[in-house]
């Protein structure tokens, strides 16, 4: 048993590692944006905003709705 949990804590760390780093990296992106009023930002960015947040709730909902209804 103790060897399991040892395998189970190790793919933790792997996936925690592999998940978190480039979520780290982002955050770390996003926080040295300047903090702007909605109201002073381009279409453009606006879109930007949309796309990426369209983009990452698809990344999640996507693969998570393949597990529940396979």
């Amino acid at each position: 048993m103790d060897s399991l949990e040892g395998v189970l804590r190790l793919a933790g760390w792997i996936l925690g590692w592999l998940f978190g780093w480039p979520l780290g990296l982002f955050r770390r992106w996003l926080d040295r944006q300047p903090h702007r009023d909605p109201s002073q930002i381009s279409s453009l960015e606006r879109f930007g905003r949309l796309a990426l947040g369209v983009s990452l709730t698809l990344c999640i909902l996507l693969p998570l709705g393949w597990l529940i209804f396979k």
